[in-house]
């Protein structure tokens, strides 16, 4: 059984303020901050075999006190960068929506089709010869990733809202991936391990 633990990194002045984030490389805020410490607790007894990270600062800090706890080092992989949304990073969903009718029709942002192939390689890759994976990223890979794991289930996964300093359970077992918890935070009562 393989195990995959996809982890939101702590919140940043931008998602404080509901707007895109995208590529810009924000770092957390304070209480960002406070829950990439809130992570590294609840995931304590986890026996990861890597920490891996999307190379954006807010993610790469989150996943480093996570990894730190673990005694593990930050292993950073492109694949799990944000969605490119282009010179729309920074605006609001609800303006660029307002305009283009979505998101994915708005000029020089990243194509969906290619933005959820991206995710579906990395992330298969991420598993390969590992038991337990521990993924640090943003909301719209871990939707993707959920979405696209959990296919065969039904479930409309992509549009679950992955709070900052959340994270979801998935379990590989018999060819097919189970979503064990999803969107939890830590200190609501959801164990990681």
């Amino acid at each position: 059984m393989t195990v995959l633990y996809l982890l939101r990194h702590g919140r940043t002045r931008l998602n404080a303020a509901g707007l895109l984030r995208g590529r810009l490389d924000e770092p957390l805020d304070a209480v960002g901050q406070r829950e990439a410490v809130a992570l590294a607790e609840a995931f304590a007894a986890v026996a990861a075999d890597v920490v891996v990270s999307s190379p954006l600062q807010r993610a790469r800090d989150t996943a480093a006190a996570v990894a730190h706890r673990l005694g593990l080092s930050v292993v950073v992989e492109r694949g799990l960068i944000d969605r490119d949304y282009g010179p729309w990073a920074g605006t609001s969903r609800d303006d660029l929506e307002r305009r283009f009718g979505s998101i994915d029709r708005a000029p020089r942002v990243e194509p969906r089709a290619g933005f959820d192939a991206r995710v579906h390689t990395t992330v298969h890759q991420l598993v390969a010869g590992h038991d337990v994976v521990i993924a640090v990223s943003h909301d719209a890979v871990i939707r993707s990733a959920l979405a696209q794991l959990t296919a065969d289930r039904g479930g409309a996964r992509d549009n679950l809202p992955q709070p900052t300093g959340g994270w979801n359970r998935l379990e590989h077992d018999a060819g097919s991936w189970d979503d064990r918890v999803i969107a939890a935070r830590p200190g609501d009562g959801q164990i990681p391990n």
